[in-house]
């Protein structure tokens, strides 16, 4: 796939939130069957295959792992070996994309990108909700868990986020590894939408 194909493809599937909430999954979690994955989300496993099948026709995600177990089959879905080196290769055409994007694919792609954001918030709720004391004692003391919501005027939100994407600025792509997924930090700055 070249390099303008991969991109397209990315922005293809992060415009539509399942799509982009079912690739999410895959990132944090390779190897998953369809119905970790829509057990995971609370969706119906045949929209999961639906969007998988998608995901593997654009190039996203390989072909899937197959393992037969007595009477029926498992299908092991993952993001393409060479997704990080496709993604650093195709970032400059990723932003380049976005800024042509007419606003209603703009608005799209930022729905969808608030809906894997979703997605992640609402698996990290049902696991919190499972985890042990024990564990929860250990987060609280080593501090490893933040969450703050600023209300701000205009002007201190644009000092925030510029400040923000300075501090941040090359951290997305130099600490993004398939292997490593134990931990997640997003960040969100939403503007008055009025």
């Amino acid at each position: 796939m070249e390099k303008e194909n991969f991109a397209e493809a990315l922005i293809q599937s992060l415009k539509n939130p399942t799509r982009a909430a079912i690739f999410y999954q895959l990132v944090r979690k390779p190897e998953s069957t369809a119905t970790e994955i829509a057990k995971t989300l609370g969706m119906d496993v045949d929209v999961v295959y639906y969007h998988l099948k998608f995901l593997r026709k654009i190039g996203l995600i390989s072909e899937p792992r197959v393992i037969v177990r007595g009477n029926y089959v498992e299908k092991y879905y993952s993001l393409r070996r060479d997704f990080k080196e496709k993604l650093l290769e195709s970032i400059k055409q990723l932003v380049d994309k976005e800024k042509e994007m007419n606003v209603e694919e703009f608005r799209e792609m930022v729905i969808a990108l608030f809906s894997v954001v979703q997605s992640i918030i609402s698996g990290s709720i049902k696991k919190l909700k499972r985890t042990t004391v024990e564990v929860l004692s250990k987060i609280r003391e080593e501090d490893i868990i933040e969450s703050k919501i600023i209300f701000c005027s205009h002007k201190k939100y644009n000092e925030l986020l510029n400040r923000l994407r300075n501090a941040v600025k090359n951290e997305v792509l130099e600490t993004f590894d398939p292997t490593e997924k134990e931990y997640t930090i997003i960040i969100i700055a939403i503007p008055k939408l009025e």
